[in-house]
């Protein structure tokens, strides 16, 4: 793995994203850069003063974490556009980030900064949600045959080399009320049908990694289909693939990412194609 971002604002809950960073490193032997980003709306003296504070805890924070070298940046900037720069710059693999906040305003008027982030950048994130007492185990991803939801399972292989990625695959019914009104077993048959066999087809040359378990098709809509896998695997990182061109505008993200990243069920690695 090449470099990985950890931001951190040193809260309880940006604790569980450096400690998941420090152990993905520690595994793959990746560089970690630590990010700490002192708004710059606050007045200038607050914040040259929160400045001096975070990079007095920063090193000692980090290093009550792990051994592993890192290197650390405390900047007064704006944190979306800092943190997405510093990606950048270092060419990280990986932004790793903690759950956010809840501001239900400032939520409802612009996102929370894992939604934003993973609008404006074609890296992967991974929203960490829960303790790091353990080495990924159990992964989920979405399969819909796009190039995205293989690199979500391709990433989620190299944070989980030794984990089974168990995948699903939602199909939609068109009419569904008018072309299968019972919604019996017979009646979807032709769609199931069909669906297994384009699934076949992409399969083959798709590239998947070799953890990755061929699903069975399942005529419901995605949020069902992953309630449903998430409540049989109970997995501890679940892989999603985003479409849509990187930008900041909101209108750029599928609603069923954005309100998964609002919610999560488990760890979340978003990976955008």
């Amino acid at each position: 793995m090449t470099p990985l971002l950890v931001a951190t604002d040193l809260s309880a809950r940006s604790e569980r994203a450096v400690r998941r960073a420090f152990a993905l490193a520690e595994k793959t032997g990746a560089d970690v850069t630590v990010a700490c980003i002192v708004d710059a709306d606050l007045p200038a003296d607050m914040a040259g003063q929160m400045k001096a504070t975070a990079e007095q805890r920063l090193r000692t924070y980090c290093q009550s974490i792990s051994e592993h070298p890192f290197t650390s940046r405390v900047e007064v900037a704006d944190p979306l556009t800092r943190i997405h720069e510093i990606a950048v710059e270092i060419d990280a693999a990986l932004i790793v980030l903690g759950v956010h906040r809840p501001r239900p305003l400032r939520d409802l008027l612009s996102g929370t900064t894992m939604t934003r982030l993973v609008r404006a950048s074609t890296r992967p994130v991974l929203l960490v949600r829960d303790p790091v007492d353990k080495d990924y185990g159990s992964v989920v991803c979405g399969i819909d045959l796009s190039p995205s939801c293989v690199a979500a399972a391709r990433a989620a292989a190299t944070l989980a080399p030794d984990a089974p990625i168990t995948t699903f695959y939602a199909v939609h019914v068109p009419f569904r009320g008018f072309l299968t009104p019972a919604g019996t077993e017979d009646e979807l048959r032709p769609f199931l049908e069909q669906a297994a066999q384009q699934l076949d087809d992409w399969w083959q040359g798709a590239g998947l990694p070799s953890q990755c378990q061929r699903p069975e098709p399942m005529a419901a809509a995605v949020i069902e289909a992953l309630q449903r896998t998430i409540a049989e695997t109970k997995p501890d990182l679940l892989a999603v693939g985003a479409h849509g061109r990187p930008t900041f505008s909101p209108t750029y993200l599928g609603s069923f990412t954005s309100e998964l990243l609002k919610n999560p069920p488990c760890d979340v690695l978003v990976v955008r194609r």
